[in-house]
């Protein structure tokens, strides 16, 4: 843990002049405030005041006086080429009195994970999230799967784990995807409040790296119908605080336990797929197939599946992950991990056993045949999963009344716009 004073130390020496304060709306968007240096002991002491309302994920419709917190664990120190050295840190959002803000997806995630911590669990998490290097409207290069690529996506790449490492960001590996222009990042298992603060943080760097070598990052979920959607797939592992053993695990096996959490991922995947796949492109992806899965199950084999539980490597101990393969890179990461860990303990909680795995590749079964094997399907539109998400007593305790309501709001707004939008295959198919 690192002391305000001594993060205060280490912005001094560096030669910092400018501070950027980064947080989270609840669409999962990063907001930034720079300030002078000059300024920062005052904030780490009193916090920042703003326009509450840039928490609301874009609706701007009454203007709040809320504190921004900045925590002095995620300090990190950077020198843009041709910039000054600056420093940026991701903040909690507070009321006047030092209160968590209800409304603020990070105060969430840490009540979430404070919740796991007392009930006697350490929950951490790893990240492959995938994206496209586009070149205007084309893809720089056509290597296949882990190809090494043509310049500039393999200078860009190389460019983006660099920054990454010299920021503290622990990155296990990047490589050319399936898709062309598609790249994956790993990043290594930490604690999960910590992820979704690095989650900010990589997305720009990945923005400001590809820009620098004359590319356009691009993460929506299904940029183009021709080619493989991008996911976010997030490894789960749930640890005895008392000892740090695995809970789900013991070996390549699942505990007990590990299977009630399985449970769990499957019976709330429906509703929290509003969350996990927020945006009207996301369900493109899911619907295309190809290893996006369309189905609430589990396999050990299949990339179809909804959670996959991967062979464990022996440099992790062989601790047990839980594969949940359904978010993409426009899920807010705090309320993606922390309905994902609320999953998780509901379902040790209530101790109810999974379905069997289906490890055959669900692309052999027809709808009616997946609903004789009692196989239940994720929501097919964005309209679907808001439907579901807001009838769902689970989403609502676990987000809480204000990020439950205020997501459903501008959700349901966004789903409206899109409904009222003519696009270019309305044209092709209709304006002959």
């Amino acid at each position: 843990m690192t002391t305000p004073a001594e993060m205060l130390e280490r912005v001094q020496q560096a030669g910092a002049q400018l501070v950027d304060l980064q947080f989270s709306d609840i669409a999962g968007g990063l907001r930034v405030m720079t300030t002078p240096v000059n300024l920062l002991p005052g904030i780490m002491e009193h916090g920042y005041r703003f326009d509450g309302s840039a928490v609301t994920g874009g609706l701007r419709e009454i203007e709040l006086d809320l504190f921004l917190a900045p925590d002095p664990n995620t300090l990190i120190l950077t020198a843009p080429p041709g910039g000054a050295q600056r420093a940026r840190l991701t903040c909690s959002v507070h009321r006047r009195e030092s209160i968590p803000f209800a409304g603020d997806p990070r105060s969430l995630l840490e009540r979430t994970v404070a919740a796991a911590r007392e009930a006697g669990f350490d929950y951490r998490v790893a990240i492959e999230l995938e994206f496209y290097l586009f070149a205007g409207d084309s893809a720089p290069d056509g290597a296949g799967y882990y190809g090494v690529g043509d310049q500039p996506a393999s200078a860009t790449r190389d460019e983006i784990v660099s920054a990454l490492q010299h920021m503290g960001i622990a990155v296990g590996g990047a490589h050319h995807e399936t898709g062309p222009g598609q790249e994956e990042l790993d990043l290594l298992p930490v604690d999960a409040l910590r992820m979704a603060d690095q989650m900010l943080t990589v997305r720009q760097v990945i923005r400001s790296v590809a820009a620098r070598n004359g590319l356009r990052a691009n993460f929506m979920p299904k940029p183009r119908s021709d080619a493989p959607g991008s996911g976010m797939h997030i490894f789960q592992r749930l640890l005895r605080a008392a000892d740090g053993s695995d809970a789900l695990g013991l070996g390549d096996d699942l505990t007990e336990m590990g299977r009630f959490a399985i449970a769990g991922l499957l019976d709330h995947a429906a509703p929290m797929s509003a969350v996990l796949a927020p945006t009207v492109n996301s369900f493109k992806r899911l619907a295309a197939g190809h290893r996006a899965p369309r189905h609430a199950t589990w396999a050990r084999l299949s990339q179809a599946s909804l959670v996959r539980v991967p062979s464990s490597a022996p440099s992790t101990s062989d601790l047990i992950e839980l594969e949940l393969r359904s978010p993409d890179n426009m899920a807010n990461p705090y309320l993606a991990l922390a309905l994902s860990l609320a999953a998780l303990l509901d379902g040790v909680e209530r101790g109810e056993e999974p379905p069997p795995p289906l490890d055959e590749n669900l692309v052999r079964y027809d709808d009616e045949e997946l609903a004789r094997l009692g196989v239940s399907e994720l929501p097919r539109t964005m309209g679907m999963a808001l439907d579901l998400f807001a009838e769902s007593d689970f989403c609502r305790n676990a987000l809480g009344d204000y990020i439950f309501d205020q997501f459903l709001h501008v959700k349901r707004a966004e789903w409206e716009d899109y409904r009222r939008q003519v696009s270019p295959w309305e044209h092709a198919r209709y304006g002959g």
